[in-house]
């Protein structure tokens, strides 16, 4: 067995490269992974969630050079992408900015 596999550095490396394409494709930029950082999130029911949030340098994006990207529970197929601009200036502002628009789209969904 390779031991990127035995120790998951294999999906670790799978999920970057998609959280990249992400980026690179919904904001036309080329993007280059900085880092990735653990955020808890505090969820509704006051239950704690842990993301990893990467961190991307982007070159070319006229609206900022820092981008953070994590998916959802380890769903590749579903990246969250964020730009740091306006209030969102870390992984933590950017996950919690991201959670209360999901919160507000379910209240939403629940009037309807």
């Amino acid at each position: 067995m390779q031991l990127d596999r035995l120790f998951g550095l294999s999906e670790d490396h799978e999920i970057a490269n998609s959280l990249q394409a992400a980026v690179e494709r919904r904001h036309a930029c080329m993007a280059s992974l900085i880092q990735t950082v653990p955020v808890s999130a505090f969820v509704e029911g006051g239950h704690t969630r842990d993301i990893v949030v990467h961190i991307f340098h982007l070159a070319g994006c006229t609206k900022t050079n820092r981008a953070y990207a994590w998916s959802s529970l380890g769903a590749i197929d579903e990246a969250f992408v964020s730009l740091d601009i306006g209030p969102i200036k870390s992984p933590v502002d950017a996950v919690g900015a991201a959670i209360a628009d999901e919160y507000r789209l379910a209240r939403l969904a629940a009037r309807a």
